[in-house]
């Protein structure tokens, strides 16, 4: 059974100050059942975040969300499947008043490349990407983006 890692990105980003949204998803592509683990904001004032995992939710759910594509990092198996959710479960969630959830992806990234469970470079190159609008995260990588409504 192979699943499909992927960054999904919310909101347009067009605001520095309001920027998309990061999350991991995993799923399988014949299905429409995802697993999203993201860190969600806790407390604006102080820019703290918790890791939230929502294993089994429904794609159509990722629209209430504002998910406005993915960019598919890597293929995976069963057993790097339960690896990737460990990794990503273990990366502190922001909680320094300063990082954002696309901060916390990026190092999260760093984590998975060292686990070999992404393509040697991934973090390298979503360094690049923190702060970006969607719509240039989505020039960057080119093929590997999915317009959410494509889904």
């Amino acid at each position: 059974m192979t699943y499909q890692l992927s960054i999904t990105v919310f909101g347009l980003g067009d605001d520095p100050n309001h920027r998309s949204h990061w999350g991991f998803t995993i799923r399988q592509p014949s299905t429409r059942i995802i697993d999203l683990l993201h860190v969600r904001l806790i407390d604006l004032d102080k820019l703290w975040y918790q890791f939230e995992p929502r294993l089994g939710t429904d794609l159509a759910d990722l629209a209430t969300m504002q998910a406005v594509g993915m960019c598919r990092l890597a293929e995976l198996d069963h057993q790097q499947r339960q690896q990737v959710i460990q990794v990503i479960g273990n990366e502190p969630a922001p909680r320094d008043g300063a990082r954002r959830c696309q901060d916390w992806v990026f190092s999260t990234l760093i984590a998975l490349e060292v686990e070999e469970l992404v393509p040697p470079g991934t973090s390298e190159i979503w360094k690049g990407m923190v702060g970006r609008p969607a719509a240039k995260v989505e020039m960057a990588v080119g093929d590997d983006w999915t317009e959410f409504g494509c889904l």
